[in-house]
């Protein structure tokens, strides 16, 4: 494994899921600017993208994410952020799959 693909590595700090880990080892692969788990106010960012227009935090979210308390959290919580001017990408996925990985990882492109 590559140098760079290691890196990622000491920027988590949390336990990522399967799918992030894959699309940070993408992003470092295409050389893409990123901060892994970045405290944001209450919360934090899965992926956080320092844009000069707007910062764009991006949060991955498998089926932790799917029930109807979290959901209601987290729709709380990424309001506040908008209204701090964050913009705001939510990847949601069920179950790993390369296929998967790759529209997600696409859409991310998408929104930079």
């Amino acid at each position: 494994m590559s140098g760079q693909r290691s890196d990622w590595r000491e920027r988590v700090y949390a336990n990522p899921s399967r799918m992030e880990q894959e699309i940070t080892i993408r992003l470092q692969d295409d050389q893409i600017r990123y901060l892994t788990q970045a405290e944001i106010l209450v919360t934090t960012a899965d992926l956080y993208f320092p844009l000069e227009s707007r910062p764009l935090l991006v949060f991955v979210d498998g089926q932790v994410h799917h029930g109807t308390a979290q959901m209601a959290k987290n729709e709380e919580l990424r309001l506040l952020l908008r209204k701090r001017g964050y913009r705001i990408l939510e990847l949601q996925y069920d179950s790993y799959s390369d296929k998967k990985r790759d529209q997600l990882y696409q859409d991310l492109l998408e929104n930079l």
